[in-house]
């Protein structure tokens, strides 16, 4: 079964159907001009950056409608350009991040009853499919539909079941004690956690690795409060993420009273 399950994973890519020519310029600008602007002014506002991009465009000759209709995308659609984005890193084929399943996640659930676990920003499926694998009813969202379909492609081939659903968090039903197990694995909730985390049952457990700097280093704490820690550490490893830089990294695990 492992050797069928590291097949599929590292098997041909679905159709770049998430894919929308018009968003091209948002790889660019989220992974080189906008971390390069925080770079020289850590302080600087988003309207900053944003006046900082459309002067670097006009000084290479863009038109100005074209200038527009990126400042409005990224001041308006946002959610709309990260899925697009996401969706092409998923369905490349040598996008420098971890295609296995999350080392943390398998260390924190092994030997582990399985039972519902909800999978957020479930990406192209790589701790879905090893979830399902192992025994869990596995339910997972993420608004990037190829990776959502690539996933559903590679547990159809394994003869598993996946719930998914192309949706971001602000639109997937959680429900109320639903899920046994939340797996954040290099993402954030980008809702309110109390809405999170009311679908967790009594005594169901939260499992969380990010970087460091997604939240800052204390805080993932803060944002678990009403639940009782078990594990946080912040250690020096190497990303899922990041172009698999060494980087900082907070690892959480967190029981529902």
């Amino acid at each position: 079964m492992r050797r069928a399950f590291l097949f599929a994973l590292l098997c041909g890519c679905a159709p770049l159907v998430g894919q929308r020519p018009e968003f091209e310029f948002y790889q660019e600008f989220q992974s080189v001009f906008s971390p390069r602007a925080r770079a020289d002014n850590p302080l600087a506002t988003n309207d900053e950056i944003l006046n900082g991009y459309a002067r670097s465009l006009r000084s290479e000759g863009v038109e100005e409608t074209e200038i527009a209709r990126r400042i409005h995308l990224l001041r308006e659609e946002r959610p709309l350009l990260d899925a697009d984005r996401y969706n092409r890193i998923y369905t490349s084929g040598n996008a420098p991040f971890n295609r296995a399943p999350n080392a943390f996640v398998m260390e924190s659930l092994r030997g582990k009853r399985p039972g519902v676990v909800l999978d957020y920003a479930m990406g192209e499926g790589r701790n879905s499919i090893y979830l399902a694998q192992l025994g869990w009813e596995v339910w997972g969202f993420d608004p990037a539909d190829a990776a959502v379909e690539l996933a559903q492609r590679r547990a159809r081939a394994l003869g598993l079941t996946l719930h998914a659903e192309a949706v971001a968090d602000s639109e997937f039903e959680f429900g109320h004690e639903r899920f046994d197990v939340i797996v954040f694995s290099w993402a954030m909730p980008l809702i309110p956690v109390e809405t999170v985390l009311g679908s967790l049952k009594p005594g169901g457990v939260v499992v969380m690795e990010a970087a460091a700097d997604y939240v800052g280093r204390n805080g993932m704490l803060q944002m678990f409060d009403a639940l009782r820690i078990l594990k946080y550490e912040i250690v020096r490893d190497t990303a899922d993420w990041y172009d698999r830089r060494q980087t900082e990294i907070v690892r959480l695990i967190a029981v529902k009273p």
